[in-house]
């Protein structure tokens, strides 16, 4: 289990004492892979975008039992029971298994990843099996799984087709989505519009506000020139959201904005002692640094290579969160981190010392904190 809360996420659902969309209780594990199996397709087909979980080692009302090891599986058995399974389209679920203690008692965690290629079903079945059916479609709807003899109604299997489609989602999640398959958009000077759908929209234009200030990570840059741009994301005429981007080394490199982030304290906890930016990895202006990137740019690799030193790039906010809380006992640890970063030279055009004094600080915390980052995945891997 890695340092994301899975026991607590797991121990929330227990304590509802009942079963729901995306998590199922199981006294003990089941005692054939065709039941199993249906299981997994039923919660791999969910309209929701979720994770889903069976938790194995609690009973229908709650109660912690603890799993027995009679028909135990590991994850190479739940892995091999789906390689060996003919699915349409070699479109095979991901799943994980995990175990975890409450209450001293393992419980065994088989996490179904939510996924928008559904939906999943058979397209040959195994000759052991004999009630599971190959071209039935298998989904969950609130505490209850389609029944392994019958296929999902028409109304379901349609919500999972407009899923795979990104039909369920909002515009702006769609268009977040879209981003990530850069052949979907044509350019248009400053703008970009989405071929499959050109209501969709990504509008830019130069901030007139002519601030000669920049953020610390300015002076990352070889060239600590800078500008800033507005980014409208649209459909049809209206603006979902807005962005503020950020033009760097003179021209080479743009990119939204990072976040604030603060962590650790000091001795009388009034203030935070560690101001830095980053980004998180599953939000939408992550989406858009990478829409942005050239990566066969040469200048601007090298540019972004030195904003990503000082910046940092969570997976999500559970890590962010757990991130800070390692921080808050490590200080001691980030500081010397901070006294070495000191030594890299940074030039900082600015007459303003103590401009200059708070950037300097700010690009060696972004150092120390990206190293520490490092030392905190390796522990908690």
């Amino acid at each position: 289990m890695n340092y994301t809360s899975l026991e607590s996420k797991i121990k929330n659902l227990i304590d509802r004492k009942s079963e729901g969309e995306y998590w199922d209780f199981k006294q003990e594990w089941h005692k054939d892979n065709e039941r199993l199996l249906h299981d997994i397709l039923c919660f791999a087909n969910t309209v929701h975008d979720k994770d889903s979980y069976l938790i194995i080692g609690v009973s229908d009302t709650g109660e912690i039992v603890g799993v027995g090891e009679e028909n135990r599986r590991k994850q190479v058995d739940i892995l091999d029971l789906l390689s060996n399974t003919v699915f349409a389209g070699d479109n095979i679920p991901e799943v994980r298994l995990d175990t975890i203690e409450i209450e001293g008692k393992e419980i065994d965690i088989l996490t179904i990843f939510n996924s928008y290629t559904v939906p999943y079903y058979l397209k040959a079945k195994c000759k052991r099996y004999n009630n599971i059916r190959e071209g039935y479609i298998y989904t969950r709807v609130g505490d209850r799984n389609t029944p392994i003899n019958q296929n999902a109604s028409i109304q379901q299997i349609e919500m999972l087709w407009k899923k795979r489609f990104g039909l369920t989602q909002p515009p702006l999640v769609q268009i977040a989505n879209r981003l990530e398959n850069k052949l979907e958009w044509a350019q248009n000077e400053d703008a970009y519009y989405n071929i499959y759908k050109p209501e969709f929209k990504l509008e830019a234009e130069y901030d007139e506000d002519d601030r000669n200030i920049g953020e610390f990570y300015v002076y990352s840059q070889t060239n600590s020139r800078f500008m800033y741009k507005n980014l409208k994301i649209m459909c049809s005429e209206t603006v979902l959201k807005e962005f503020q981007l950020v033009v760097l080394d003179s021209g080479r490199y743009e990119t939204p904005i990072p976040r604030w982030g603060f962590a650790g304290y000091d001795e009388w906890r009034h203030n935070h002692k560690f101001t830095y930016k980053y980004f998180l990895k599953d939000s939408i202006d992550y989406k858009l640094q990478q829409f942005l990137f050239d990566t066969e740019n040469e200048e601007e690799v090298y540019a972004k290579r030195r904003f990503d030193e000082v910046v940092l790039y969570y997976e999500n906010e559970e890590e962010k969160i757990a991130f800070e809380f390692y921080v808050e006992n490590k200080q001691s640890l980030i500081e010397s981190y901070i006294v070495e970063a000191d030594k890299k030279f940074y030039e900082i055009n600015t007459n303003n010392e103590l401009e200059a004094k708070e950037c300097k600080r700010r690009l060696s915390t972004g150092l120390a904190l990206n190293r520490a980052l490092q030392e905190f995945r390796a522990l908690y891997k």
